[in-house]
């Protein structure tokens, strides 16, 4: 029976004989503290893949979950990417809109206007003596020939009889020319 080396050092250093029933024990508990120390190091090496596997499992989900945050923020982020592209896009359209709007405003309005003009200048025209006597004659058809006639200075008369008027004025003429044909250029635009 062999006493184990630590107990040697510390006998040998005290000074004291080995003593043969410390050696017996010390051999007794040799196996003892063998498998005290395989089952040890059994249960560490448990702890540890037990450990690995929940640190494993916990790495597998964190991945999964930051992969479904990031899935989830890279949809957002598209969701969020469309919304304000339609936004735009309908800015944008809204803009050319207004635009060919305002053109087709400004054209339409230079348009009254060139028709007033012309209607308007039938006042400076050599033939206008002629114009205006068809105007009276149609005051005195509509109303009668006991119409009061009065001549407008920027061209055409008013006609009145009774309670009823007749406006032949040369800018009523035009803005009622214009009405009837507006409708007609509405068909310009599309």
């Amino acid at each position: 029976m062999s006493v184990s080396p630590e107990v040697q050092a510390m006998t040998a250093a005290v000074g004291a004989p080995t003593n043969p029933a410390v050696d017996t024990i010390d051999a007794a508990l040799h196996s003892v503290r063998a498998e005290i120390l395989r089952r040890a190091t059994e249960d560490a090496d448990h702890t540890l893949e037990a450990a690995c596997a929940q640190a494993s499992a916990a790495r597998a989900r964190a991945e999964s979950e930051a992969s479904e945050i990031l899935s989830h923020a890279e949809a957002a982020g598209n969701a969020r990417a469309a919304a304000v592209s339609a936004v735009e896009r309908r800015r944008i359209t809204r803009e050319r809109r207004s635009r060919l709007l305002a053109r087709q405003r400004d054209a339409y309005d230079r348009w009254r206007a060139a028709a007033t003009t012309a209607v308007l200048g039938l006042r400076a025209d050599p033939d206008y003596a002629t114009i205006r006597n068809g105007l009276r004659d149609s005051a005195v058809r509509l109303l009668g020939a006991q119409c009061d006639i009065v001549e407008d200075p920027a061209g055409g008369v008013m006609a009145r009889s009774g309670g009823r008027i007749l406006d032949l004025r040369l800018s009523t003429i035009a803005v009622r020319a214009l009405d009837r044909v507006e409708p007609e250029i509405g068909g310009l635009w599309a």
